[in-house]
């Protein structure tokens, strides 16, 4: 995979605000770069997919774009039903968000 483009938007929970991010391999430090591409293979995100559980109201919902070569897909997860393997991939995407839109 040739990743190109990461955009992350957290939204939900008890406040309702909205965080989120857009990563371009091209502006990204070649290790930093690396890292993302490896978090998204292991993810296992690799089609569209919308999961939402039917309960908990104040659930965070995320949702994860990926952008690579070849491809585009959106993905889109609460803290219920995001998978176990694109956690790791969350909580980086998480910690570069900033309140949203930018």
């Amino acid at each position: 995979m040739k990743l190109k483009t990461v955009k992350f938007v957290q939204s939900g929970g008890i406040l309702g605000s909205i965080r989120g991010c857009e990563l371009r391999t091209e502006h990204l430090a070649p290790d930093t770069a690396r890292e993302l591409e490896q978090l998204v293979e292991a993810s296992g995100i690799s089609a569209a997919c919308q999961s939402l559980s039917d309960t908990g109201r104040d659930l965070q919902q995320y949702e994860i774009t990926i952008e690579d070569k070849d491809s585009k897909r959106s993905a889109v997860f609460d803290d219920k039903t995001l998978p176990p393997a694109a956690r790791p991939l969350v909580h980086y995407l998480k910690s570069q968000a900033k309140p949203w839109p930018p």
